[in-house]
């Protein structure tokens, strides 16, 4: 369902046209934070999915983030046994928002974004989901170090936030 944010929204992941230069000068303190703070997904990932199912991918996931061919945005692939999704993590300066569009190779797709910063942030969002044809409330909550992350997402059922994806990834 999902798993495409394993990303991040990923998510995460934005913004710089000098990407090299701004990973490479990413401190512990500016993960998240500002128009360059998603750089720091920049390269290959490799995830562990607590929660494996049909909804949220497969237990193993190789995330692969670039720099978007054209514009600031970053653009991240993640594939498993069975999956495959992508999306980009772009700012919108003037509102300080990130934004995250994503897509699955079976038709879902969602949109995540939010206005915090830092280590710990929250993208809220909606995801339709091809396989039952409806759409929900989503969100993710993205944990950085300097060398690994995690990814929670949740779905709202009913008036409860349900978890559907638990994920750490770590640099290759």
């Amino acid at each position: 369902m999902k798993r495409l944010l394993t990303f991040v929204a990923f998510a995460a992941l934005t913004i710089a046209p000098c990407a090299t230069q701004a990973q490479s000068a990413m401190s512990a303190s500016t993960l998240g934070v500002g128009p360059h703070g998603w750089d720091y997904y920049i390269g290959t990932w490799s995830c562990s999915n607590s929660m494996p199912s049909a909804m949220s991918g497969p237990a193993t996931q190789t995330l692969t983030v670039s720099r978007s061919a054209a514009g600031s945005g970053l653009f991240f692939r993640v594939t498993g046994t069975g999956f495959d999704g992508s999306g980009f993590v772009t700012y919108a300066a003037p509102s300080k928002t990130w934004m995250n569009p994503a897509s699955l190779a079976n038709g879902s797709y969602s949109y995540e974004s939010t206005t915090q910063t830092g280590k710990k942030t929250v993208w809220t969002g909606t995801m339709f989901d091809a396989s039952t044809g409806k759409t929900m409330q989503i969100r993710d909550t993205y944990t950085l170090s300097p060398s690994s992350y995690t990814d929670v997402t949740q779905y709202k059922s009913g008036a409860v936030w349900k978890t559907s994806y638990s994920a750490t990834c770590t640099k290759s």
